[in-house]
């Protein structure tokens, strides 16, 4: 009787075991499910420039929203005009955003929005030039007394100087127009400037017609103007996942670029962008993408970044950008105590080293 009896009291606790991990497991997913229901819609703008554009694609394709479930995260992806979704992010709309560098100090910094850089998605290496109108011959003292287009304050305005500091050439006998973007080609045909400043899709528009020429573009100031992910700091602080689920995002269309489907995922950018796969890796080629995790730490623990500040410092305090904000306060680097904007290498850690759970 006992033999029998042993197996069937095994049987039946085995069952209760069963039947009580599976319970576990069941209250395991409510809660998570719960907690994603619970937590905040957490939105990241992109503007839809050449290089942002494999932020489209990941949203095209439910990249986001699969590293939205995996991460547990309530995810918003919105597009918007470049200039609008800076706006967002200032006013509290949106909690991550896209923006080159010296934008992010230009119009944060004054306003004392604390900010974290989780990424530095790509250096500019021809993507921002300054261009003359083709038909004309100049030379440096040329450009004395003309006028330029150009978003004021921006990448662009700061392209510029660097050119008229290079060269000697006084900011007061040079004037600017400021000009939105999408506006850009038409004030240089009308002739309403003498030269505009301006970066891709703008300026292959201008170059490959004949109609403008380059004068002087960001290859020969490398690594002082590039594009950057932002998050709130308290975004980040209180829900670190939200990073996971952006960078997660960023990495999967990399890869694809990468590998086999190199040909398949450029063809899909080009048509997100309404160009030609071959216009759009020509402009593409124009950028320094950080294509893997491994190499964008690298990029953002990289301290020539501080040398880049010591010319980006001069524009901004040229143009009062930073309000009473002493230098010090505007930038700092990991491992630092942060400052407004902070470059902040953990999220990237994380992602390249997880955290193992036990």
């Amino acid at each position: 009787m006992r033999t029998y009896l042993i197996p069937l009291l095994l049987l039946i606790s085995g069952c209760d075991f069963l039947a009580n991990l599976s319970g576990e497991n069941q209250a395991k997913s409510e809660f998570a499910t719960l907690k994603t229901q619970h937590s905040p819609q957490l939105t990241f703008a992109v503007a839809p420039q050449i290089a942002w554009m494999p932020w489209y694609l990941g949203h095209e394709e439910n990249i986001f929203q699969q590293n939205a479930t995996k991460y547990d995260v309530r995810f918003e992806f919105i597009s918007d005009n470049y200039q609008e979704t800076i706006d967002l992010f200032i006013s509290e709309d949106v909690q991550a955003v896209a923006i080159t560098n010296i934008d992010a100090i230009a119009q944060l910094v004054q306003r004392d929005i604390e900010a974290d850089v989780i990424l530095i998605m790509n250096q500019s290496a021809g993507n921002d030039a300054i261009l003359l109108p083709a038909s004309i011959e100049t030379n440096v003292h040329s450009l004395r007394g003309k006028t330029f287009g150009l978003v004021k304050y921006s990448s662009s305005h700061y392209l510029l100087e660097r050119y008229l500091i290079r060269h000697q050439i006084p900011f007061k006998e040079v004037r600017i127009l400021d000009t939105a973007p999408v506006n850009i080609a038409n004030v240089f045909k009308n002739k309403q400037v003498y030269g505009v400043v301006t970066q891709n899709p703008y300026l292959s528009q201008l170059t490959d017609t004949g109609t403008a020429k380059i004068l002087f573009n960001s290859r020969q100031i490398p690594k002082e103007i590039f594009d950057i992910i932002i998050i709130q700091r308290d975004t980040l602080q209180d829900y670190p996942a939200f990073a996971q689920v952006i960078l997660a995002t960023w990495f999967s269309v990399m890869e694809r670029l990468q590998g086999n489907k190199r040909g398949q995922t450029l063809e899909a950018l080009a048509n997100l962008a309404d160009l030609t796969r071959e216009q759009y890796e020509g402009q593409l080629a124009t950028t320094r993408l950080n294509d893997t995790s491994t190499k964008s730490l690298a990029a953002i623990r990289d301290r020539r970044i501080k040398k880049s500040m010591r010319h980006l410092r001069y524009f901004i305090e040229r143009h009062k950008l930073s309000g009473e904000e002493s230098f010090t306060s505007w930038v700092s680097y990991p491992g630092r105590t942060p400052a407004i904007i902070h470059f902040n290498g953990q999220p990237l850690q994380e992602f390249v080293v997880p955290e193992t759970s036990n």
